[in-house]
């Protein structure tokens, strides 16, 4: 659409996101997996994301991501949309499919599946033997103190019965923890919260209920319409590693395929459905092969996961870090001359994303 990561940074609370900590899955270590194109590309952004510094071209770089306000990037999509050629925005509420003229039809509303519930039955493959995380608590507040909690990454730090994401954007730092919904896990939420700030205000911890797994098919043919799933209505695993906001972008990418008659449907369904498996099995291993023992965590101990298998997103290099993370394999990365020129005048990051000179 043409948005570019400035905007993001400079307009919706936006931030760097170079990858991802990991705190506790080993109780008393931290291990991380950084993002990158290539194995000295990660080793840079690794060291990045240790001493919380950026280099000044750090948005050159072609393998980073961002944090963003999600209810702030819905509302500057809201002024974008309109001005795109051959698009009408019409707002209604509609009980069935057989409301909606048009013959494609993009179903997004989300756990409930609305439209795809109607056509076809028992499309769903649960997962919750192997993600059992069916619910998140969250929380939001301004910094107390920038200068550690403004980094460039997402922290996930395990706890008894989950782990708790810290995100930090450009004006705020979000928490959630993630959770099996069988355990009462608030006391622990907010004294992890306790540790980041003075004042914790109890009434603005909300819930969210997830659902975890995927449908067996995303596009259906029915009544001379065609359905197609995306988003929640289509997959759920889980928000680790942050996987639902590439799934999408991905399934956007499949669907322009199946429009202009490269796949059909079947063939969208195994590339979609082949997609989300390898990811489940990336998502077990942060799991699995943890030390942490309690009736939560030893769930995990016997699900078999097939190693190293590759897809879009995670290449072996992203295998290699989390395993050695847990001492499953060696792997220290190396960064190559180039790397260190870059890196020479590294910028403390909660100056740098404060600076709104580097977002012209």
């Amino acid at each position: 659409m043409g948005i570019d990561i400035k905007k993001i940074l400079r307009d919706i609370n936006g931030s760097l996101k170079l990858g991802v900590k990991f705190t506790d899955f080993n109780k008393g270590e931290s291990f991380y997996h950084p993002f990158g194109n290539t194995e000295s590309e990660s080793a840079e952004l690794k060291k990045c994301m240790e001493d919380c510094t950026v280099p000044s071209d750090i948005l050159d770089y072609s393998e980073i991501a961002g944090h963003f306000d999600v209810r702030q990037l819905m509302e500057y999509l809201d002024t974008v949309i309109p001005s795109i050629p051959n698009i009408t925005i019409k707002r209604k509420f509609v009980n069935s499919f057989d409301e909606i003229d048009n013959k494609t039809i993009i179903d997004c509303t989300g756990f409930s599946k609305s439209l795809m519930k109607e056509i076809v039955p028992n499309n769903f493959v649960d997962i919750s033997d192997k993600i059992p995380n069916n619910r998140a608590i969250v929380y939001r507040s301004e910094y107390q103190d920038r200068s550690k909690q403004q980094v460039p990454y997402t922290h996930a730090v395990a706890k008894d019965f989950g782990w708790v994401w810290e995100t930090p954007l450009k004006d705020t730092i979000a928490f959630g923890y993630v959770y099996d919904g069988k355990y009462d896990v608030k006391a622990e939420f907010i004294e992890h919260l306790k540790t980041h700030f003075d004042t914790v205000q109890e009434d603005l911890i909300k819930e969210i209920p997830m659902i975890t797994g995927r449908n067996k098919k995303h596009i259906v043919e029915h009544n001379g319409k065609t359905i197609i799933t995306l988003g929640l209505s289509s997959f759920f695993i889980e928000p680790i590693e942050s996987t639902g906001l590439y799934l999408v972008a991905y399934g956007i990418k499949m669907i322009n395929e199946y429009f202009r008659g490269r796949i059909d449907a079947e063939e969208y369904d195994r590339v979609y459905n082949y997609e989300f498996d390898v990811i489940l099995d990336f998502i077990i291993a942060h799991y699995k092969f943890s030390d942490r023992s309690n009736d939560y965590w030893s769930a995990y101990k016997n699900i078999d996961v097939e190693l190293y298998r590759e897809n879009n997103i995670f290449p072996k290099r992203s295998w290699s870090f989390i395993l050695s993370g847990f001492k499953q394999a060696e792997f220290t990365p190396t960064i190559n001359a180039a790397g260190y020129m870059r890196l020479r005048n590294g910028q403390p990051f909660h100056k740098w994303i404060t600076d709104e000179s580097n977002f012209k």
